[in-house]
């Protein structure tokens, strides 16, 4: 096959790694890296969160991922033929080695997960898998240190009438990249809360895809984000309603310093038989300095005619009459702002239910503003 674009030595790499499968998702992934390469600004979904220019200079040597788990893996696995849909989950698949299973019941409903990129191109694939009834949470710390880049899957399922809570912190880096995408899958009466906190790399995407089943199934996506510098942080979600009596609520607050840039991509889907949805979605975003953006795309696709759904996006920078009446009882500017921000940001992580997590990522939401002050 002739390629279309010219691929970087990262690409070259990838590709004289891959097995040399044919008929499956292996080859089909083989066949697309050749011809397109790894998402640019010229795919649609990628078109704010360049990723081949951000890998363009990676060292292609070896990697070094570390996971620090509360917890050994129950069991491993490979993907059969299907595989996953989407490039950077099949690369994952492909380069990341054995696949870890986690198993989380009325016995174990914890499990933390700390990723570390040390260095080089890594990847890894992990399932997390709730036992039906159990109500359980998920902790996970995501980081790349240096120049390194972190290609990371997760695929989480829930069981009937099962709970999660998942947390996510995404490290600030400065010169790191980092991919992670999440596929989670619900059975009816699953409740699944999630609630981010970044601070952007180079370049992170967090993307998150929910195929809700409706049937009494609850989904609440929440992300906090405070980005300075040139940190740039993508945060892509989309939810698939499939069945009737279906909930999702989301809400993403971001502010932006310096010449940082976030990214909201938002897309909640009702296919046909999913009436009876209710659905929301909310973007909010602050611009601190002039030289900052933040890119957002909220989008609803109903096919259902039975439905409340609705979905918003503001940006905005700080009130000057609240910070003129801040400075009236002394603080100074920089606390003014500090405090204002905070203000704004602590609503989607006032989602967090365990009160400890919560007021760890309230700190670490306060200590970076601090910084930015």
């Amino acid at each position: 096959m002739t390629a279309n674009v010219k691929l970087t030595a990262l690409e070259d790499a990838f590709l004289a790694r891959l097995p040399q499968a044919s008929g499956d998702w292996r080859a089909e992934l083989k066949a697309h890296l050749e011809e397109k390469g790894l998402p640019h600004r010229r795919v649609e979904e990628w078109k704010w969160t360049d990723l081949k220019a951000a890998l363009s200079r990676l060292d292609a040597g070896p990697g070094e991922l570390v996971l620090d788990a509360s917890r050994e893996a129950d069991a491993t696995t490979q993907f059969g033929e299907k595989g996953p849909r989407a490039v950077m989950p099949r690369l994952a698949a492909a380069l990341g080695g054995d696949i870890a299973i986690y198993r989380l019941t009325s016995d174990r409903p914890s499990l933390t997960l700390d990723f570390a990129a040390k260095s080089g191109a890594v990847h890894k694939t992990v399932v997390v898998e709730v036992e039906a009834g159990t109500k359980a949470d998920l902790h996970e710390v995501y980081r790349v240190d240096g120049a390194s880049f972190a290609n990371l899957s997760l695929l989480i399922r829930l069981g009937e009438g099962a709970s999660l809570a998942r947390t996510i912190e995404q490290v600030k880096a400065e010169e790191g990249v980092l991919v992670v995408t999440s596929g989670v899958e619900l059975a009816p009466e699953a409740r699944f809360t999630q609630v981010t906190l970044g601070f952007g790399a180079r370049l992170a995407r967090l993307e998150t895809h929910v195929t809700h089943p409706g049937e009494g199934a609850q989904v609440s996506l929440n992300g906090a984000y405070v980005l300075g510098e040139s940190l740039h942080l993508d945060q892509t979600t989309l939810v698939d309603h499939t069945g009737p009596h279906g909930v999702t609520r989301e809400l993403f607050k971001g502010a932006a310093a310096g010449r940082a840039r976030g990214v909201f991509q938002g897309k909640i889907a009702v296919q046909r038989p999913a009436q009876k949805t209710d659905a929301e979605m909310q973007h909010r975003g602050m611009l601190l300095t002039e030289g900052a953006e933040i890119d957002a795309k909220p989008e609803l696709e109903i096919y259902a005619d039975d439905v409340v759904c609705a979905h918003g996006n503001a940006l905005g920078t700080i009130d000057e009459d609240a910070l003129f009446y801040m400075r009236q009882r002394g603080l100074s500017e920089a606390q003014a702002r500090a405090v204002l921000t905070e203000s704004f940001l602590a609503e989607p992580l006032g989602q967090i239910a365990d009160e400890a997590r919560a007021e760890d990522f309230a700190e670490k939401l306060r200590a970076r503003l601090r910084e930015l002050a």
